[in-house]
């Protein structure tokens, strides 16, 4: 039992570090009205084929 909770006390320092590396992406990079308007587009269009395609 005490090797999971090592493991997971693993896991979790991983994805808070993910979770930093991302949040200093975004506060970069996603600060534009445009970069958020093409991304939103992005997720619709994605999902728009996603189910065009599975409906098939």
């Amino acid at each position: 039992m005490v090797s999971y909770y090592i493991q997971i006390l693993g896991i979790i320092d991983k994805l808070n570090e993910w979770n930093e590396q991302l949040n200093g992406f975004a506060s970069e990079h996603l600060d534009s009205v445009w970069v958020g308007t093409a991304l939103l587009g992005g997720i619709i269009l994605v999902s728009v084929w996603g189910i065009h395609t599975l409906n098939k």
